[in-house]
């Protein structure tokens, strides 16, 4: 006799039907795991929104297992901005056709303008009106809005089996992936907007740059205009000097120094005393202007040249301050000198050895002109106290005095680099240099 079938047995032994679900379950639910890891991967990757919904949308049907999957991005008169699908194929037109033309789908409208999301059991039956109902036969559908801190960018829609659009475990899980794609969505958009503000600032320092530079070239050309038309100047007057009180002085003095020859033994000489008196001050005075026009514009520098002209103003130098010893070191030839650079070696040796004599209490200066490579050099070295050339870099060009200011606008104006080196107790060298294909004239 068999033995009776125990019903604790029965009732602990699993259905078959059952464990199928659950199998289908777990596979599913592997399955939204990957989608989802899929998902936020894309997010975080995602440059552009068009390439972002369209992945979105073939991550959900090939990895979550969903029949279908679309999304629609729309401005906030429901203007369709953007659109993707997977699984739906051409079908998705039928649908932004209605969008266009204003007639919502019934997901459309319930989700964008009411709930925020939707899940139906059988959109063949309940949604009628839609032109893609036809294709929910046996299928579920969900539908949510991509919405991101009260701004709602679409929809995304799905096309899932039944049994998983009514399980709120699933419904949480794809509402909280449209929060996902919306923030994804926002993301572009702020990293959009900051490109095209990038954009706009780097636009605008452009231009700004660009009239900074119009305008130093407008400055540099007025400084430069300026400077010619002071040397100009400076030879005009240095001419007008030399041509009419320098020759009137040389002719009183001619005039005096015959009358006293033609009166002499014909009138008393104490009688003539103060008219010899008038011989050393034409003869000072006519010095006098001599060094005057010589300062202002030396004619030996168009006569003779640079070379030249700074040996005739070394010899000059040493014998107004004789308490000064000036080394002169020249390490090249006249031809080596372009023409547009000599009057700004002299004027720049010139301020540099007035400021010797005003400022550094120095005994010995050295003046070296020289050839370096590609390169002529102007060096002015004192023994003499110094000064902090840090703070004067950091003050105000006219707090510097003109001298300094003046030689670094002629030496770069011409195309050179100007630079001082000092420090308190350690001398000072003025240094100018001119790379032969960046040199320029001041005109």
């Amino acid at each position: 006799m068999s033995e009776a079938p125990n019903p604790r047995e029965n009732e602990s032994s699993p259905k078959p039907d059952s464990c199928n679900q659950e199998k289908e379950r777990i596979k599913h639910l592997n399955a939204v795991l990957h989608s989802i890891r899929e998902v936020n991967r894309l997010i975080i990757q995602g440059k552009e929104r068009k390439s972002l919904i369209r992945s979105v949308c073939e991550s959900l049907v090939n990895n979550r297992g969903y029949h279908n999957a679309w999304i629609i991005l729309l401005d906030e008169n429901f203007t369709i901005l953007e659109s993707a699908e997977s699984g739906l194929g051409g079908d998705l037109k039928l649908i932004l056709d209605r969008v266009r033309k204003g007639e919502l789908t019934f997901c459309c409208r319930k989700v964008l303008t009411e709930s925020g999301f939707l899940a139906i059991d059988d959109p063949f039956t309940e949604c009628i009106s839609c032109p893609v109902s036809q294709m929910y036969d046996g299928r579920g559908g969900m539908s949510a809005s991509l919405t991101h801190e009260s701004t709602t960018y679409g929809i995304l829609t799905v096309s899932v089996p039944p049994i998983f659009s009514a399980d709120p475990e699933e419904q949480r899980l794809f509402t909280d992936m449209a929060d996902d794609i919306a923030f994804g969505l926002y993301s572009i958009e702020v990293a959009q907007k900051r490109r095209e503000t990038e954009n706009a600032l780097r636009e605008a320092r452009d231009k700004l740059e660009l009239r900074v530079k119009e305008r130093t070239r407008d400055l540099e050309d007025l400084s430069s205009r300026l400077i010619s038309a002071q040397e100009e100047e400076r030879k005009r007057i240095a001419g007008d000097l030399h041509d009419g009180i320098g020759q009137c002085l040389s002719a009183v003095k001619f005039i005096v120094e015959s009358s006293l020859e033609q009166l002499n033994g014909k009138v008393d000489g104490a009688d003539l005393n103060a008219l010899k008196a008038l011989i050393p001050l034409l003869q000072e005075s006519s010095e006098e202007v001599r060094n005057i026009v010589m300062n202002l514009r030396p004619s030996i520098l168009d006569d003779l040249g640079i070379l030249a002209t700074i040996g005739w103003f070394c010899r000059q130098f040493r014998a107004v301050y004789s308490h000064i010893r000036v080394e002169e070191k020249i390490d090249l030839a006249e031809a080596q000198v372009p023409d547009s650079l000599k009057t700004i070696l002299f004027r720049i040796l010139q301020e540099a050895m007035n400021n010797v004599v005003k400022h550094s209490h120095a005994d010995r200066v050295e003046i070296q002109l020289r050839k370096r490579g590609q390169a002529i050099e102007l060096t002015v070295r004192d023994n003499g106290r110094g000064f902090d050339a840090d703070r004067l870099r950091e003050i105000n060009a006219s707090e510097k005095g003109f001298g300094i200011t003046g030689m670094k606008e002629r030496a770069e104006l011409s195309g050179g680099v100007f630079e001082v080196d000092s420090a308190p107790g350690r001398g000072t060298v003025i240094r100018a240099a001119w790379t032969y294909t960046r040199i320029r004239p001041i005109s």
